[in-house]
């Protein structure tokens, strides 16, 4: 049995493995339960009307879908040793171009997001005009459209491959298919991937967050002193639209704060992956790393908490779940009457 102490102990290494089999299934079903509710709160009418309904919808789509493809594959894997991207080459090429795609889509919904509260913080009577239902399709479309552009040279850069060594056939179940491709996507495509999912999305985020807070805070003193020396209240439409305003703008600034709190250590890892990993030690002994893991557990809570950030910062939305559960409870009697009476 080979010794791999000097990188981890055997304790570490099943610690992390431990942590893939129990964390994953919670994680699983809270962000099911999680992104399936916000997909039936934002789909009533009173959320349509809204051009953020367009974007929140698309991030939970996006969201459970990456639970599914990613996060449910690596807890088979670590529970049942079996992994969906061996069971076929065509598989392989699938998963692996799902996972990258679903990804970006997921990642620049907010940057999307954050662009429409800056212009609608900056320019509220502009954003009239410009930040519609139908630039929001728009842009989600052209989002979901790149994505699946930038990322199709993995369908023919991955697949099964099939060797003969030393006079017998050695399997690769899902590897790059030629030296030049694996040189490519180790060399050149991790630092593409590492801009496009955190370096670029994280300079929009921090920006626009700072300038969406700081003209909230603006916005916030105008009003105060405008109020307090004349007695003067704003007219109840204009302050309730105000209120939507930045009730949406503070949800966007939480949303954002959680993306990069969660995303940010796995960019850490692979930035620092050639320097705390020895290059003797085999990948299936890397993917036990307790840390591995643990950054990918704070990932995939990114994935399935959004949820929770609805409910504390959007007041029409605590209140919308609360009509929907009191509804089930109505129907839950009323089923119950009929029975009796039956």
């Amino acid at each position: 049995m080979e010794d791999y102490s000097h990188f981890r102990s055997d304790s570490e290494l099943r610690a992390g493995v431990l942590v893939w089999q129990i964390l994953s299934p919670f994680l699983l079903v809270f962000g099911t339960f999680g992104n399936a509710l916000s997909i039936k709160v934002l789909t009533t009418p009173k959320f349509l009307r809204s051009t953020s309904t367009v974007y929140l919808l698309a991030l939970a789509v996006a969201d459970l879908s990456l639970l599914y493809v990613g996060l449910l594959r690596q807890w088979i894997k670590y529970t049942f040793d079996k992994d969906i991207r061996h069971q076929s080459g065509l598989l392989c090429k699938l998963h692996w171009y799902a996972m990258y795609t679903c990804s970006d889509i997921a990642v620049w919904i907010l940057p999307a997001i954050t662009v429409e509260r800056l212009v609608a913080t900056i320019c509220p009577l502009k954003s009239r005009s410009v930040c519609t239902k139908t630039y929001a399709k728009v842009v989600t479309v052209s989002i979901i459209v790149t994505a699946l552009l930038i990322n199709v040279h993995i369908l023919y850069g991955f697949g099964r491959l099939e060797l003969q060594m030393n006079n017998q056939t050695v399997i690769f179940p899902c590897i790059p298919l030629t030296k030049s491709y694996e040189a490519f996507f180790e060399k050149t495509w991790t630092w593409i991937d590492l801009c496009k999912f955190s370096l670029l999305p994280f300079a929009i985020l921090t920006s626009g967050n700072i300038c969406i807070v700081y003209r909230l805070l603006l916005s916030s003193k105008k009003f105060k002193n405008k109020v307090a020396p004349s007695g003067n209240i704003e007219a109840p439409s204009g302050r309730l639209h105000s209120q939507r305003r930045s009730n949406m703008s503070i949800l966007l600034v939480c949303l954002n704060f959680v993306f990069i709190f969660c995303t940010l250590p796995v960019c850490v890892y692979f930035i620092g992956l050639p320097n705390f990993i020895p290059k003797d030690i085999p990948r299936n002994i890397q993917l036990q790393d307790p840390w591995w893991a643990l950054v990918n557990m704070l990932l995939y809570l990114n994935y399935s908490c959004n949820f929770i950030m609805y409910c504390l910062a959007g007041s029409r939305f605590r209140n919308e779940v609360r009509k929907l559960f009191k509804c089930g409870k109505q129907t839950n009697a009323l089923t119950q009457t009929s029975s009796f009476r039956a």
